[in-house]
């Protein structure tokens, strides 16, 4: 691999499926830590952990 990866990578919303919903703040688009991995709560369903986007290691709102 060369140079560095990225901290954070966009992925489509799982709850939405890319059309844009409440979860995803109409983008259908998240933003989380890289290597993107499901939420292991739920396997990618939505759950209270992952806030319903299917996702784990979200970017929080002040990060």
């Amino acid at each position: 691999m060369t140079g560095e990866e990225p901290e954070y990578v966009e992925v489509t919303c799982q709850h939405c499926e890319g059309a844009g919903c409440c979860f995803c703040n109409t983008k259908g688009m998240v933003t989380v830590k890289w290597p993107e991995k499901m939420c292991r709560h739920c396997n990618g369903v939505g759950c209270i952990y992952c806030g319903y986007t299917g996702w784990g290691g979200l970017k929080g709102k002040f990060d």
